[in-house]
């Protein structure tokens, strides 16, 4: 497993999140090319990723392998995993469980007592499973994208 060096997120890391996120966009979208999912691209694009960070609620780390971004994840109102992206040359490493760990244990010492939601990928599903999330309703398709809502409760 390839250790990470996280830091949290700052304004100015918002291009290189956009542009982590925008190489992994087919493995998110329902159609290769993100043929109807242009609101949500546009929820992925720089100046989104800036005002997200620029809010409170959102508390974004960012992992680095040398000087390499590798990954970033984000919690949303201490409880609601919002982003959890690792570059393609990465996955499989376990760095996306390096990133959901610190988010978690960031977000439990600030005292989350609830447990944690997140709208699973097809592709990011498997992963949530062994983590412990459990599907709490059916797989949605909107918008251009398809998602597994599912929760981690707080004794997991």
């Amino acid at each position: 497993m390839k250790t990470l060096t996280l830091r949290p997120a700052m304004p100015e890391d918002a291009a290189s999140i956009s542009a982590l996120i925008t190489d992994l966009m087919p493995y998110m979208t329902l159609d290769a090319d993100g043929a109807g999912a242009e609101k949500f691209m546009d929820s992925m694009a720089e100046p989104a990723i800036a005002a997200y960070l620029s809010q409170p609620r959102y508390q974004y780390l960012l992992g680095f392998i040398g000087s390499a971004l590798a990954g970033a994840v984000a919690v949303r109102d201490g409880a609601h995993l919002f982003h959890l992206f690792v570059a393609r040359e990465f996955h499989g490493c376990g760095l996306g469980r390096q990133l959901w760990l610190a988010a978690r244990n960031a977000a439990l010492a600030a005292g989350n007592t609830a447990g944690f939601t997140v709208n699973a990928s097809d592709y990011a599903f498997p992963m949530y499973q062994r983590w412990g999330f459990m599907p709490t309703g059916p797989r949605v398709e909107e918008g251009g994208i398809a998602w597994v809502p599912m929760r981690l409760p707080a004794c997991a």
